[in-house]
């Protein structure tokens, strides 16, 4: 497209776009009419594409890349060449050979109908119209025959119209008037009776307004809901995900009238929720596209490799397995969730071998590694070796810098000092381990689910299976496999690692995309549950003991556990809706496409999003910190050392730079220039 073609159509956009609509604005608009005509498309319906010749696009993936141009084209000739008022859609296709138009013309409808949905707050308009007694005319210059548009209207919620007005089948048209005309005459109508709906500002605006008829115009292009990432884009996969986001966004809703029935008891508080909430739109528009695509390469990856069982790990795994069972429509694969935990797996094994050097394995995840989180990995409670810590120089609140734990001799002591404790405990961890894995069926061949990066979970089970001798071969589906994978592959031990987003196994010049905002993109998986700690037998078996939840406090969910929930809503329900669109499932996107949203909040984050997400507590291994929540300036300045440490501890470093600053710079690369300097 050329630069004089962008900058007109540019142009074109910005005269025809506009607020969003409000549903309880346009009925109070046109309340007191007996007669309502609306337009169909961009009206009643909407596309879920930015043009409407993009149907083209979607077809290319049918019938061949020179479609989409030969269509445009036909139908100018059509137009230009037939004499018409109207043309049909044979008259366009009259243009292509006898034998493929009525399989283009057949795909072309079906297209269409696939890539319609209602256009919510006018559908609430139409259904309150209805609801009051109103009689309703559906009035729209289209090349459609009529059969399919009602088959359109029936299919996206439109009944109970009197008569429906098609430029095609009366060849005349509202771009002239003469459509409405055919409307009064026929419907014995006065002008100041009716009032017609529509987005065109010429045909649904200026000419029925010259015949006396009150026109309401409304925006052709608009935003249910803003998101990062929901720019223009050439690509049609994109393009189709963006506009499905914005048009399937919940709005509110008309207040409920005698005649109304709601979908659900507090339908109207809940969509004026949904479309004010921050938590629940981040959800529907950034980490429901992420679910959704993990999710179908999940089964999709599955169903290739003939796995028929997979295990969701807890906690991560839970908002997984809601996504798979909400997206995922396949008997044949046994899905079940695992409780287990690094935790919960790692201690058990310990007894085979206790070497400092396998402890420090096991349990050192962070940069910056606190003595509570070592016991913790060991299946012991710190409490109870507050003497030996003392003897061997410590303290129980210390913490060590990754880079120099394994030369720390006060820590390689107390774990000397308290190694037959470890061996004693995580033998009877172990037992409890194995009847719980029997009585889950984890056995033979299967895939495994979880959040990721090192595998290390995976690893744990492939150990405790192979000294049980338990028959197994695991398939890891990671949402990423980091490039400290590495510290998982033993030489009896081989993981077969695959990550969706990023996948160092396969790849080893693989980019870690969340790197910089790791607290952040962890804590949109969170389970409401605590940790798994170990296993415990009752009566109906063995169960896992858990943790209590960080995230409560006296039972009570904290205000942190109120906008995790709020975003999986809003991430479980764009799943439900995306999974429903056939289309999504032809014009699929991938990883880096549905992550690219959510990555642009993690790595240059707006102080808005900063203020939404920073100040959420974030736990792993034993320590608390604010995701981005760093101490003024002024106050780094007398102590650079804390500075340090807080940048350190804290896990989304790309937020905690922006929010410290607060002017935008490029934070990324600073913090990729910083971890380069170690």
């Amino acid at each position: 497209m050329g630069i004089e073609q962008t900058v007109k159509k540019a142009i074109k956009k910005k005269l025809n776009s506009g607020k969003p609509i409000e549903a309880e604005t346009l009925y109070e608009s046109i309340k007191d009419y007996d007669y309502i005509s609306f337009d169909i498309f961009d009206t009643l319906v909407k596309r879920n594409v930015e043009e409407p010749t993009d149907i083209f696009s979607i077809m290319v993936k049918t019938v061949g890349e020179n479609f989409r141009e030969k269509r445009i084209q036909a139908e100018k000739r059509a137009r230009a060449e037939l004499g018409k008022v109207e043309v049909t859609i044979e008259d366009i296709y009259s243009y292509f050979t006898e034998s493929e138009r009525q399989k283009l013309i057949e795909l072309e409808m079906d297209t269409e109908l696939k890539a319609i949905v209602p256009n919510q707050a006018v559908a609430d308009v139409y259904r309150r119209c209805l609801d009051s007694g109103k009689t309703i005319y559906i009035t729209s210059d289209m090349y459609w025959p009529k059969k399919t548009v009602e088959e359109l209207l029936n299919k996206n919620g439109y009944s109970g119209y009197k008569q429906l007005y098609l430029s095609s089948e009366e060849q005349k048209v509202k771009s002239n008037g003469t459509l409405f005309q055919e409307l009064l005459e026929n419907e014995q109508i006065r002008p100041e009776q009716i009032v017609h709906i529509g987005d065109s500002q010429k045909g649904d605006y200026e000419e029925p307004r010259k015949l006396g008829i009150k026109a309401v115009r409304i925006p052709r292009h608009f935003k249910n809901i803003e998101f990062r990432g929901d720019d223009v884009n050439e690509k049609i996969e994109v393009n189709y995900l963006n506009h499905f986001i914005n048009n399937t966004f919940p709005r509110p809703a008309l207040s409920v009238t005698s005649g109304h029935t709601p979908q659900s008891e507090s339908e109207s508080e809940n969509s004026s929720r949904y479309s004010t909430d921050p938590y629940y739109q981040f959800g529907y528009s950034q980490f429901g596209k992420l679910l959704f695509g993990y999710v179908n390469w999940i089964h999709d990856e599955a169903v290739r490799r003939g796995i028929r069982k997979v295990f969701f790990f807890a906690r991560d795994g839970y908002i997984m397995k809601q996504a798979y069972e909400a997206c995922v429509d396949d008997k044949t694969t046994d899905t079940r969730y695992l409780e287990v935990s690094r935790r919960s797996l790692r201690g058990p094994v310990l007894w085979m071998d206790c070497s400092y050097e396998t402890i420090l394995k096991m349990v050192v995840n962070a940069k910056l590694v606190s003595l509570t989180s070592v016991f913790d990995g060991l299946g012991l409670e710190i409490n109870n070796y507050v003497g030996q810590i003392k003897e061997c120089d410590l303290q129980p609140d210390a913490a060590f810098d990754r880079s120099t734990i394994e030369s720390d001799e006060k820590l390689r002591k107390l774990i000397e000092t308290i190694k037959p404790d470890i061996i004693e405990n995580s033998k009877k961890e172990y037992e409890l381990l194995k009847q719980y894995l029997a009585e889950n069926s984890v056995e033979g061949r299967f895939a495994v689910v979880d959040i990721g990066y090192g595998g290390s979970m995976q690893r744990y089970l492939q150990q405790v299976l192979g000294q049980l001798s338990i028959e197994h071969d695991i398939t890891g589906f990671y949402l990423a496999v980091a490039d400290f994978y590495t510290k998982n592959m033993l030489p009896d031990v081989k993981l077969d690692l695959n990550g969706y987003l990023f996948d160092f196994q396969h790849d080893p010049n693989a980019t870690d995309t969340r790197r910089s905002f790791v607290g952040l993109f962890e804590t949109l998986f969170l389970e409401q549950g605590g940790s798994v700690k170990r296993y415990v037998a009752d009566k109906d078996g063995v169960v896992a003991e858990r943790y209590p939840y960080e995230y409560e406090v006296d039972g009570k969910p904290t205000e942190d556990l109120k906008k995790i929930r709020r975003i999986q809503d809003g991430a479980i329900d764009f799943v439900r809706n995306a999974s429903s669109d056939e289309l999504l499932g032809i014009l699929s996107c991938g990883p880096d496409e549905y992550f690219v949203g959510l990555q642009s909040v993690g790595e240059e984050p707006t102080m808005k999003e900063l203020k939404l997400f920073g100040d959420i507590s974030f736990y792993d291994e034993g320590m608390t910190e604010k995701l981005a929540a760093p101490k003024s300036v002024t106050y780094y300045v007398a102590h650079p050392k804390q500075m340090k440490e807080d940048f350190l501890k804290c896990r989304w470093k790309t937020g905690f730079l922006k929010r410290l600053l607060k002017v935008n710079l490029p934070y990324q690369k600073m913090y990729e220039r910083l971890r380069s300097m170690g």
